[in-house]
Order: structure tokens, then sequence, then C-alpha cells
């Protein structure tokens, strides 16, 4: 093909434009489309390819193969080339989106032109590289990456089983936060339960328990399994206050009538447990191409393996293992059999390939859960405040000389003089326990030795850094919502149980729980890279770690989770962190480094900017956000150009890979089937002639035509190729299922974790009975 140098100069300067505003406004792309092609008035044309991504330093520096084509006018066949960009970036979680910044090319290649030309095309590549912002999506990018096991944090979490109950009839699970905790209510002869996410009440006349299941009521003489329909209900329970702590238990007096054979079994326990809840026998059904058979009427992700006869069930991220449904479960996350990487992505329990060990999906949620969030205090326009039931009281962290707050809902650590206050991820320091406090610009490093026994081991993940005169600049990863990495996976909780606090300073008790690692049906949702709990599975206020008493601050008393209003999605919320009343993930925006526009950290208050809050710039239109910044999100229709890391072009067909050359495409020769060709003339020709070597390596090689074909490439830049291939499809599926999320609103918890919204007696499932 032939062409002028300050043509094809002016052209790829063009290229460069897509990056800066004044690229072609007219041209427009809808998200996830790639390629993206643009034509001038001259009737040239130039197509930019997906970029590959060779490498994410900290998640702070990337680096990036760009493919191009051009062609001056529509009757010549294209030109490509390729070249190398690294960024740094700054990573938005909540809106899954890296902004790029700081461009630099540091390498290009361009087959057509000779090495005067391409050396002066790289010189004005350099000079117009743009300084703004470029969005990128986190999607793309996290397909692409691999990371080695000594990069990760891994938490030593315990391993141990919960306790387990199956039931085969329709049950439910009164869980309570330790030994039960009664409050009165005021003018009422009735008490409530205050540590437990059910409704739950004593009459103190006659010693009764009425336990609320939606819109029926159950009695019983003790808090046991035996429980009957409750019948006509107390006068007290007409006395209840009228305002919004009451209001669920209210709209379903006097509850609806039910047949004696319909009232559920009852399991109760007083530490975090999980139910499995099968209706009626075991259903198996065969995963094609393994030797796994999943239980298909239970919306618990139950299995059984073939190779082995056992169970296998996870919960909470973990997998248990059992030769029986009765027991007893060891943890099984680090030996499952290999079948379960053979799950298929698409099959109704593909979600769990998040929880195994080695799949792609581990490695991305891993990935993900290792990104900071990153925030910026400003000094001089940040406090906080701390309250304590009663004088401050302090208990030890297991082996340390430090000290945490039991008495108050706020993370205070004390370390020797000082005190370090972690709150909304972000640290404070003061020289006492009530303040004033400071924002922090050093956190001390016995802090981060705290373990995972500790109830407040979730702090060890937030961080400041940067700092400056006027700023510090924190980040948290994942664990600071209690999702952790253990055993090659993203697990949820510590697997520890923290006693809660409680304390009776008044009329009402005052409540203080922390992270529950079950009992509050989690369930990892891969578009957020978070632990959803499935709340409503395990009564009507939330999972086992989300329940709050009196709030002097507010004035609420109640049970369970209600005392902070209704979650989204009425009753669920992402990672959700009952210390703080803060989420790690939702759709509306109640999140802790990015909510409300540019504002975080404190709901209603404007003290800490991400620069990449939500709403602040806007959804991209096209290639460009409303700032017009640009966005790698991309569709592969016809996104068929690859960079390879030797610095050439290439292309895939249904032969194989296909290299540029000169201005033609040539096919290349496998690696692999070559080395194997050599190894199989070696292995037959030992002491031959020459001549008969050459009819013996003809015949190991083969006949056919090879005059098309080049050398190739060598096996790291086959290989790379490969992974760009596969990583570009899975960006794509990944892309797509954000989308999906999106537009959905954010509540599409079937999808990825299966189980529904309604509770009923198969805890979970509306009307007594499961949904397919």
């Amino acid at each position: 093909m032939k062409f002028s140098v300050s043509f094809l100069i002016a052209t790829l300067i063009s290229v460069t434009l897509l990056f800066s505003q004044e690229a072609q406004d007219e041209v427009q792309y809808a998200p996830g489309e790639w390629p993206r092609e643009y034509t001038y008035d001259d009737g040239s044309k130039l197509v930019l390819y997906q970029p590959q991504v060779k490498s994410w330093e900290a998640y702070e520096h990337l680096e990036m193969l760009i493919a191009l084509a051009f062609s001056e006018n529509a009757s010549e066949s294209p030109s490509v080339g390729a070249f190398e960009l690294e960024a740094d970036t700054d990573t938005d979680m909540v809106n899954r989106e890296v902004k790029a910044s700081n461009f630099k090319i540091t390498k290009g290649n361009f087959p057509s032109l000779d090495k005067e030309k391409s050396e002066k095309l790289m010189t004005r590549l350099k000079e117009i590289i743009p300084k703004n912002e470029t969005i990128i999506s986190l999607d793309r990018i996290i397909a692409n990456l691999k990371r080695a096991q000594s990069e990760l944090r891994t938490a030593s979490v315990k391993p141990d089983p919960p306790k387990i109950y199956v039931s085969q009839k329709p049950a439910i699970l009164l869980m309570f936060d330790g030994k039960p905790i009664w409050s009165p209510i005021k003018d009422n002869d009735l008490k409530y339960a205050v540590n437990t996410n059910w409704d739950i009440f004593k009459d103190s006349d006659t010693l009764t328990y009425y336990l609320r299941n939606d819109d029926t009521w159950y009695r019983s003489q003790r808090l046991g399994p035996e429980w009957v329909a409750a019948g006509k209900l107390p006068k007290s329970f007409k006395k209840l206050p009228k305002d919004e702590n009451w209001k669920d238990v209210r709209a379903n007096l006097p509850g609806k009538k039910i047949e004696y054979d319909k009232v559920p079994h009852v399991y109760v326990n007083t530490k975090p447990s999980e139910l499995i809840l099968i209706e009626g026998d075991p259903q198996l059904a065969l995963i094609p191409d393994t030797e796994l058979l999943w239980v298909t009427n239970t919306e618990n992700d139950l299995f059984l393996s073939r190779s082995n006869n056992n169970f296998y069930y996870l919960v909470s991220g973990r997998w248990f293992r059992a030769e029986n449904l009765d027991g007893p479960w060891v943890f099984a996350t680090k030996e499952l059999p290999t079948d379960f990487l053979k799950i298929p992505e698409d099959h109704e329990r593909g979600h769990v390939r998040a929880s195994v060990p080695d799949t792609p999906e581990a490695n991305e949620s891993a990935i993900l859960a290792h990104i900071p969030q990153k925030a910026t205090v400003e000094r001089d326009k940040v406090t906080a405040t701390v309250s304590y039931s009663g004088e401050p009281e302090f208990k030890p962290i297991e082996g340390t000389s430090m000290q945490y707050a039991a008495n108050t809902s706020n993370d205070v650590i004390r370390v020797g003089d000082l005190y370090y206050l972690c709150y909304q991820a972000v640290w404070f320091v003061s020289t006492k326990p009530d303040g004033p406090w400071e924002v922090a610009e050093k956190i001390p490093s016995e802090i981060y030795t705290i373990p995972p026994s500790s109830p407040v081991y979730n702090t060890t993940y937030v961080q400041v850094y940067e700092s400056s005169p006027t700023t510090v600049t924190f980040g948290y990863t994942s664990g600071y919502y209690g999702c952790y990495y253990s055993s090659g996976v993203m697990v949820y909780g510590t697997g520890w149980y923290y006693p809660p606090y409680y304390y009776w300073g008044g009329y009402y008790p005052y409540y203080y729980p922390y992270h529950a690692s079950f009992g509050c049906g989690a369930w990892y949702n891969p578009t957020t890279g978070s632990y959803g709990r499935g709340a409503a599975v395990y009564g009507p206020y939330g999972g086992m770690g989300a329940a709050a008493a009196y709030n002097p601050t507010t004035g609420t008393y109640a049970r369970g989770a209600v005392a902070y209003g209704p979650y989204n999605a009425r009753g669920w919320a992402e990672a959700y962190n009952p210390r703080t009343d803060t989420y790690a993930r939702t759709r509306q925006g109640a999140n802790a480094y990015g909510n409300w526009g540019s504002s975080v950290v404190q709901r209603g208050d404007d003290w800490v900017r991400t620069g990449h809050a939500s709403g602040e710039q806007g959804k991209i239109a096209g290639y460009r956000g409303s700032d017009g910044s640009s966005g790698f999100v991309g569709r592969d229709e016809n996104n068929n150009l690859y960079a390879g890391k030797d610095g050439n072009v290439y292309k895939r067909d249904e032969s194989g890979w296909q290299q540029y050359n000169g201005g033609d495409w040539n096919s290349v020769d496998n690696p692999i089937d070559r080395d194997q060709a050599k190894q199989k003339f070696e292995s037959r020709s030992g002491d031959l002639s020459t001549t008969d070597r050459a009819q013996a390596r003809q015949q190991a090689i083969g006949s056919s035509d090879r005059s098309s074909r080049t050398s190739g490439y060598d096996r790291g830049t086959y290989d790379q190729l490969n992974r760009d291939y596969s990583n570009r499809s899975q960006g794509q599926r990944n892309y797509d299922r954000t989308q999906s999320w999106n537009s959905s609103g954010g509540y599409n918890r079937g999808s990825y974790g299966g189980g529904s919204f309604s509770r009923g007696s198969y805890g979970g499932r509306s009307g007594g009975g499961f949904r397919r």
C-alpha cells in the first residue's frame, strides 16, 4: 500500500484525538462497542481496536497494547500498526470504572514504514498524548489480569463450620446473637428480643413467646423447636407504639390463620448458624461432563460428588463436605474434586465458580478485592464523634499490647497513649478516648498486626496512601466490609464469632453487634465484587450481625436492623457493616466512598471527595465521557485485531493466527505443533543420511503447502495472543453482566446467588415452597 508519511502522521494524530476533547464529535458509540471506526472528509478511515492489558502494577499503573488499522481510501486495503501505552490509574469500584491519566507511549511498530519514518511518527505521537483523564472499563481490565498467590493478602480465617441444620420439611431458623436480650416496651406488658432479626415477643403475664413469620403468628412456652399456631393474640399487641419501629408488626395483626400441621419447625440457636432447606427428598441432576450431581429442589448450593459419594455445601464462600446430610461437616475448599472446575458458566449453579479455586471467576474476585477504593479528606473540614455507653470500656486485643473499645458502636483502638478511630474507612487520632478527633496522617504498624480473632480486624484493611499539609488520602479494600481472601477464594467473614456487647444504662438496653460470618445468607456477587446478604432468608430484618437496640442518637428502639430503616430492595445490602451502618456496594449509592455525587463517607455530609464519585461525570455515551474523555469498553463483534508482545499485529480466523507483514496477512505456524514436529523428526532421524533425513523431516512436519506461511511467532507471543483472545471474550461477558445488573437496578440477586427476597415457611421462599 502506498501513502505519504505526512498523511499517515496526520491520521495517527487523529487517533490520539480520540483521547482528547477534539475528537470527531459526530461519532458516537454505545458503551460496549468495539472496534471504533472513524472516517474523514478525504475518504480515509481509521479503526481502533480494543486495548489489551499487559499489566496493572499495584492497581495504580496500567500498561496496554493497542492495535489500529488505517486505509487512505475505500479501495485500498488497510495498513495496520500497534503501540504500547502506559498510564496512571484511579479506580471507582462503585461505577466499575478506572480513570487513566499521565499517558506515555513507550513503543510502536508500523510495518509499512521504514525506521526513519516510524521514529518520526513516534516522536509526533509522544508530543500529542493527552494529559486529561480517560475512562476505562474495570471489567475489561480484570479479565486480562492474573495474580500470583504471593501478591494477594491472605487472611487466616477460621475454617470451622457453623452449626448446619438440614430440613426436608418447612422450617425456619431463629437465631439470637448470644443469650436472648429482652427489652421492655413503653406502656406495654410485652417485651421484645433485641438481639435477633425476627419479631419475637414475651408476654410478661403468661411467660408465653410469640413469633411472627410474615403474616402468621406462632406461640410457645419455651424457646425450642415446638411451636403452634398462636390463635388469638394478647391485647398488648394492640398497644404497640404507632411509629415506624413497629410498622411491620402492626400491619400483620392479628395475622392470618394457619393450620396446625402447617406450622414450620423452628430451629433455635444462640450463635450464627445455617439452614439447608430441601423440598422433600433430594432431587439430583447430573452436571454434564462431570461426576457432580446438584440438588435441584433447594435454593442452597448443594452438590453430591459421585467420585467419593460426599455432599458439598457452599455458604459464605466456604465449601463444607459431609458423607451424609446429617453431618458431620468439615472444611473442604482446599480439596474440592476437580469436577467443580468443569461446572459450566451458564449452568443454574454456575455462580459457584467464583468460590472454586483456580477458576477465572475466583481469580477475578480476588483481584477486585485487592483494588483499593480511595478518597481524599480535607484535614480542617473533618472530625468525628464517638459515644460510649457509660465510661469508656476497653478490652485487650489478643496477641498484642493494644485494646479496643467495647461499649461503643465505633471502632476505637488504643495504642500506647493514643486512640485511633476508624470510621467510614477514614482514620482519626486523639489523646482521649472520646476525642476531639483529628484526621490521622500516619497509622502505627502495630494496628496491622491485629489478628482475625479480634472484632476490629476489619480495620486493618484501611490505610493511608498519601498525605499533604491540607489533605490525607485513605483507601480500603474489601476486608473492611468483611470480605476476605482465603484458600484461593473470597469468603465472607473471618469465621470467628464475636460476642456482642450489651449494656443496661437505663430503660432500654444498648446492644453493639459485630460482623458475623454465617447466618446471614451471604452470597458472592461477581458484578460488585463483594458479598451481599440474603437477609430475608433468615428473618424479616436481616441476617445475624445486622441488629441494633435503642439508638440514643435517633431515639429509635427496635428489633433487628430496622433501627436503621429498611435497606434497598427491602432487607438486603452488599457487604453491610453493622458498626457504622454503611454498605460497601449498592446500586443506590449508599457507599462509604461513593455516594451522592461527589460526597462520601457519611450520610448527608460532604467531607470526603473522591474525584470519581457516582454522578459527578455521568455515564459514557460513546467512546468519550461527558467531559470528552474516552472509555475502553466494548463489544467483540469484528473486534479481531490484536497487538502481539513482539510488536507485530495479528488477527485470528478459523485456521488460526495470521500476522501482518509488509501490507499482507500471512498465516503463522502454531509453535506447539512446530515443536512437536521437530521432536518427532529428531526421534525418527537418528543416523540417517542427508537424503534420508530430508525425507524423514518432510514426513514428520508434513507435506502441506507452506509457501504462504511464515515461521511465526515465539511461544510467548502465541500464549499471550491466545490469552488476550480468551480474555477479550471474558471481558465482554463481565461487561454485559454489569450492564444487566445496572439496568435491573442492582436487585437481581437470583442470577448470582440463588434465593429470593420473600420469606415463608421454607425460609426465603414465598408460599412455603420453592421458586424455580
